[in-house]
């Protein structure tokens, strides 16, 4: 953020916070139910669009559904909003959709909700972050999270790593904070409790936008490890795996990916997904659960095609923030709502919709493994 937008942030929130206790966090639409403003900063389109696209889809979705379900209950009304990827961009859209004075905000991914954290903190909002830092909650009590985080991913990282036994281990992560969080404080660590040092662990940060990854190919087969982690963006690991596969890097068995493997598949060729382990949720290894066989059906109907698993982590988020908002008196003030929203206890499309001390949702994962294309869990 340069100098001016800090500026200009420092001297507005004030007065965005005295139009947020003035109008009041909810409005009520006249002759009709309760309606709930909803601000949403993501990225719509660019190189991160599909995660953006694909929390809308799944909100979206939530809320014509509720509208069918529960036509006198409360209305979500979403202000979509596109930052492109880009922080600069992000600050400018939250610097409008304050003056509108939603009761939520909801923004991603890491580098635009950081950029505008600070404003939706003081202002004291529940923001659902689409991030996956270790903790979001550090210093503020508002952050709210419906998706995967770098928490829980590390168990299941050293949970294969217990499998494997590996002598030696390669580990490339795309530089930001919440990765450095991840890899320096929970997975290396964890790494070294069993046995390994620091010559049998090999780390490499690469720069966000990185299009080349050959060097770290080149890098990783010198090193000749037995297992291989890869943390990125959808691109970051499409890139990497079509830089190791041509050097053999990839057998099966010998590489696992972060959750993000989940949307690089998409763009991947079957062949060059095959035996890749990725650190998943059972809604995405388990197609075939009981609770989510018809909601996939819908959502297959709706927009001809399969669902993402941040599809469904949208999905319960809307269906969170109905369930908070029907049990409130609309309007309601900001620490109403969040009172509200850590009081949630249901059974949503990924699991059970509770909330843990850090205001998580505590998602059940497991490892899974692309075969033929397709995800499913790790064979016995």
């Amino acid at each position: 953020m340069t100098k001016h937008q800090q500026t200009l942030l420092r001297f507005s929130l004030p007065l965005f916070a005295l139009i947020l206790l003035s109008v009041g966090c909810s409005s009520s639409n006249k002759g009709g139910p309760p309606s709930v403003r909803v601000g949403a900063n993501l990225p719509l389109t660019g190189e991160l669009a599909s995660y953006g696209q694909a929390v809308m889809r799944g909100a979206r979705m939530a809320v014509d559904e509720f509208k069918q379900s529960d036509p006198s209950g409360p209305a979500l009304d979403f202000d979509w909003q596109d930052n492109a990827g880009s922080p600069q961009t992000a600050v400018s859209i939250v610097q409008q959709q304050l003056l509108r004075a939603p009761a939520i905000y909801t923004s991603g991914l890491k580098p635009q909700a950081d950029a505008i954290s600070q404003s939706i903190n003081q202002a004291g909002l529940p923001h659902f972050v689409w991030v996956f830092d270790a903790f979001i909650n550090k210093e503020t009590h508002n952050n709210f999270r419906t998706w995967l985080s770098f928490k829980i991913e590390p168990t299941v990282f050293l949970s294969y790593a217990d499998s494997r036994k590996p002598r030696r281990v390669a580990i490339a992560f795309v530089q930001l904070p919440n990765t450095e969080e991840e890899y320096y404080q929970f997975v290396v660590p964890g790494l070294k409790k069993r046995g390994l040092t620091d010559r049998d662990i090999l780390v490499d940060e690469y720069g966000l936008g990185t299009k080349d990854f050959r060097g770290i190919a080149l890098k990783f087969r010198a090193f000749r490890p037995d297992l291989i982690i890869l943390n990125g963006f959808q691109l970051d690991l499409v890139g990497l795996i079509r830089a190791f596969r041509p050097l053999g890097l990839v057998k099966d068995g010998n590489l696992i990916a972060a959750y993000d493997m989940l949307d690089a598949a998409e763009l991947l060729k079957p062949e060059e997904s095959e035996g890749i382990r990725v650190a998943a949720p059972v809604f995405a290894t388990r197609p075939d659960l009981t609770q989510t066989v018809a909601w996939r059906g819908r959502f297959q109907q709706r927009y001809g095609r399969t669902p993402l698993y941040t599809d469904a982590f949208a999905y319960d988020m809307g269906t969170i923030i109905h369930d908070a908002a029907k049990r409130l008196k609309l309007p309601a003030s900001s620490p109403q709502w969040i009172e509200a929203l850590r009081a949630t206890n249901l059974e949503g499309i990924t699991g059970p919709l509770k909330f843990d001390a850090d205001n998580d949702l505590q998602t059940p994962l497991e490892v899974g493994v692309f075969r033929n294309g397709k995800l499913g869990p790790l064979e016995k």
